[in-house]
């Protein structure tokens, strides 16, 4: 695979984390030993059983969603063979007893896979949380706060997807390797269906490791402009938002913890269903007729916001002007009364 370099910094700590320039570069950043004095990064150097006693102690004994796999999936969690299920099972058990099934499995040659998907970190192990967490203090994070997730389990692949929030992935135990594709490789990638997805987000249905190019013959443009990154315990790795990547864990037992967080405010809603209404009401019309309306998202809402409302007087910008709260309900509620009709 051909892939392009991922910038590596180092001498980064949790408290000086250098934002602006991760803004400003709009790629994937390895932070070099980011998190490398985290509690949980310096138990899991001594062992993996260290770590596993220490995520134990703070197990609150709350049943958690797990993912179950046998051993045949080769780590590789996703779809059946037709989409229209998973090769996984989804169930509820207590950490410690999903701790435990792992250190047993430790020295099977063959074994299930497990994986706690997604946790909340600061709900489902709060006093954890506090002491392995980072510093957010930027303009950006003012109205939006990231939210801390873990991530526990066996060997994985997590195929390609995009999540629309920014992240630092945090390695904590175990190496992992992310392949990561720019947004505009979403047609090399070829995704699965909408619905459904494993985690709520669309995934490619091609294998990266093993490309069936005469199946996924665009796959081959999306890896020539992949970007790896390898990571070790302690490392982070950040990428902008709507970057497809792939996530995979290579040890018999690994933690990730992540941070995500949006750059707009809640009422503004979730650009997926405008994406889904597009499908409704858009996909399907005749050529000349999609151009047309091509044009008018490009001025409207791609293009430059004050050359709309530059001739029109401010009394009557309505929806055309920098939206607030008391704009996004309006225009929420005139929507609904729309599609109500």
């Amino acid at each position: 695979m051909t892939a392009n370099q991922v910038l590596v910094l180092d001498g980064i700590s949790p408290d000086n984390i250098p934002f602006d320039d991760l803004f400003a570069l709009n790629k994937p950043v390895i932070l070099k030993g980011l998190v490398k004095d985290w509690p949980l990064v310096k138990a899991g150097q001594q062992s993996r059983e260290q770590a596993m006693a220490m995520l134990t102690e703070h197990d609150t004994g709350h049943p958690l969603l797990v993912y179950r796999a046998p051993s045949d999936i080769n780590a590789r969690f996703g779809y059946n063979e037709t989409c229209t299920g998973f090769n996984y099972q989804s169930e509820k058990a207590r950490l410690s007893d999903v701790l435990a099934k792992i250190k047993a499995d430790f020295t099977a040659e063959q074994h299930e896979y497990l994986y706690i998907n997604s946790l909340r970190f600061d709900q489902g192990l709060p006093a954890l949380h506090q002491a392995n967490t980072l510093s957010f203090e930027h303009a950006e994070f003012t109205n939006n706060l990231p939210v801390p997730k873990i991530w526990i389990g066996t060997e994985s692949v997590a195929a390609a997807h995009f999540d629309q929030p920014k992240n630092i992935a945090c390695c904590v135990l175990g190496k992992r390797r992310f392949t990561l594709f720019p947004p505009e490789q979403v047609e090399n990638l070829y995704p699965g269906p909408l619905s459904p997805t494993p985690g709520g987000q669309v995934v490619t249905v091609a294998n990266l490791d093993e490309p069936d190019l005469s199946k996924f013959p665009r796959l081959q443009t999306a890896l020539e402009n992949a970007y790896i990154a390898d990571l070790e315990p302690g490392d982070g790795l950040y990428y902008p938002s709507m970057w497809w990547h792939e996530v995979r864990a290579f040890d018999r037992f690994n933690v990730m913890v992540n941070f995500w967080w949006m750059t707009a405010e809640r009422y503004l809603g979730n650009p997926m269903d405008v994406l889904m209404h597009g499908m409704l009401t858009l996909r399907d019309k005749p050529a000349q007729e999609k151009a047309a309306w091509r044009a008018l998202f490009d001025y409207y809402v791609f293009g430059d916001a004050d050359k709309v409302t530059e001739h029109l007087p401010q009394q009557c910008h309505g929806p055309l002007a920098s939206m607030d709260e008391l704009s996004a309900r309006r225009l929420r509620a005139m929507l609904l009364n729309n599609l109500n009709r």
